[in-house]
């Protein structure tokens, strides 16, 4: 068998670059973007990410909670 040649470790750091650039789960803010989106259609008809609707809930309730907190802390004057 005849070898082509060598395979130097700028190439094969370039090539590994590369494949990683293009993976999507090692991309941290896809992956992240990925798990927050809606199960059922990640997307809108839009094309524009559509959140899931138990973070959704979350944040609406983290909202009031804090409100309730500044309400009962700030504005209640004795």
């Amino acid at each position: 068998m005849k070898a082509h040649g060598y395979v130097s470790a700028e190439e094969v750091r370039q090539a590994l670059r590369q494949i990683y650039r293009n993976d999507s789960e090692t991309n941290l803010q896809n992956a992240l973007a990925q798990s927050l989106a809606d199960e059922f259609k990640p997307v809108n008809e839009k094309g524009r990410w559509k959140p899931s609707p138990l973070l959704v809930l979350i944040f609406v309730l983290l909202c009031a909670l804090t409100g309730v907190f500044l309400y009962f802390s700030i504005g209640v004057a004795p």
